[in-house]
């Protein structure tokens, strides 16, 4: 077999006794002890996931693919699962400050069909009670002073309650955005581990396509809760739909089959991490597994499907219904009642505008005039900014269901697939040194 004439495999070679070259010219099949380059063509690449794990001649469809990715264009049946999403977090911070922020409309609070709504009713509400109020017999007796408590009295309470619930809910977000960067963080450790172990490549790849596998079934799987799917296996299989348009070589056939049988298959990945990892001790890749390493290993599965659970919990279990229910009548309530007032207060107005206002004189109409502008405050305008914030705090503590404050998983999974695109280039290249490897050569 000949062998290529990098700089560095050329080192290696050099330092390399005539016996050991003699035997790895016999074992051509081991593949911890040629380089992945050196691989026959005619040999299947079932492993060669990784954009620069296939062969020189840059044929595998991973490598094409991840090429196209990672430049910045596409490949022609692929999508890009960052380019559809709205992402929450990447705003100019500096725009908020000033008044510019009244012309941010993509993403905010007042970009919603069910706030216009609901005060679209309000407004009807209030114009009904105006009506009324104009063809009241002695609606001159009524005191603006007297109406302006009707609305007023549950606004602080409310307020109240809607910070510990937005409180809460921010809570609930930051939780599960540390968790899912955990997950993606054991996948950066477990490959760092297998770096300095010196683990073939072989084994490498395959522990970090089940991590980057894991991440995107997770993503996938909990976008898809608010959907309604009657059966299991049609969410299920909805899932593999998505992730084949755009990592169509992440899962190998025969894994794809035993996977699409669990409905946390996302999970049970790490079942099969640690199995590896027990098998790659056995066979003396790493170190024993009495060893301190072999325990720091372990404990990063462990903390990869710690924060799996973790994110799980704090998407599915949700606050508790009776708390929501009775925060949203008593916001509900409250817009009503200021409703109510209002259009009260816009009755008297219209009815001393047509002559109905005996008395006062211009310090009744100014009275007047200034009650109204305050009840349209109080009304009307605090309503309002509770029911965004309560519209809010909803969408904050389901950051996996709604779009406007969903957590940009693709974004994160995608840098973590050029992290470790990067970290394996680099390990694979040592300037100084040559790679370190556990596993004794024979």
């Amino acid at each position: 077999m000949a062998a290529t004439s990098t700089p560095t495999e050329n080192i290696q070679q050099s330092s390399m006794p005539v016996e050991e070259a003699d035997v790895a010219e016999s074992n051509a099949a081991d593949l911890e002890r040629q380089p992945l380059l050196d691989k026959p063509k005619e040999e299947p690449q079932k492993w060669g996931w990784w954009p620069f794990s296939g062969g020189g001649d840059g044929k595998s469809p991973r490598k094409n693919y991840f090429g196209n990715f990672f430049s910045g264009s596409k490949a022609k049946k692929t999508e890009d699962p960052i380019d559809d999403e709205w992402d929450s977090t990447q705003y100019d911070i500096t725009r908020i400050t000033s008044w510019s922020a009244f012309g941010m409309v993509k993403g905010c609070a007042w970009d919603n069909h069910s706030l216009w709504r609901c005060m679209g009713l309000a407004l009807l509400l209030s114009v009904a009670v105006a009506l009324g109020a104009f063809f009241m017999p002695h609606a001159v007796l009524v005191k603006p002073e007297k109406l302006e408590k009707l609305g007023t009295f549950l606004n602080v309470f409310v307020g109240l309650l809607l910070g510990f619930f937005l409180a809460s809910s921010m809570n609930r977000w930051y939780g599960c955005v540390n968790a899912f960067l955990e997950l993606l963080d054991a996948v950066r450790s477990m490959q760092m581990q297998m770096t300095a172990l010196g683990v073939s490549q072989e084994r490498q790849s395959t522990l970090s396509r089940y991590g980057i596998l894991s991440a995107w079934l997770l993503h996938l799987s909990l976008c898809m809760e608010s959907e309604d799917h009657k059966d299991v296996r049609d969410k299920t299989g909805k899932v593999w739909l998505i992730l084949d348009k755009f990592r169509p070589d992440l899962a190998l056939p025969q894994e794809k089959s035993k996977l699409m049988e669990h409905k946390e298959s996302y999970a049970l990945l790490w079942t099969w991490v640690a199995s590896l990892i027990g098998r790659m001790s056995q066979d003396g890749e790493i170190p024993p597994m009495a060893s301190p390493t072999y325990g720091r290993i372990l404990h990063i599965v462990q903390q990869a499907y710690g924060s799996i659970r973790d994110v799980r919990a704090l998407h599915m279990i949700k606050t508790p219904f009776i708390y929501v229910h009775t925060l949203a009548i008593l916001v509900h309530v409250n817009n009503i009642l200021n409703a109510i007032a209002f259009g009260l207060v816009c009755g008297i107005m219209c009815a001393s505008l047509m002559g109905k206002f005996a008395g006062g004189g211009e310090e009744g109409w100014a009275n007047l005039c200034t009650s109204l502008f305050l009840q349209f405050c109080f009304s009307m305008l605090a309503p309002v900014l509770y029911l965004a914030l309560f519209d809010v705090s909803v969408c904050v503590a389901q950051p996996f269901t709604y779009q406007d404050a969903k957590i940009p998983a693709a974004r994160f999974i995608v840098g973590m697939e050029e992290d470790l695109k990067n970290a394996t280039h680099i390990g694979n290249h040592p300037l100084h040194w040559e790679k370190p490897s556990f596993k004794k050569r024979d």
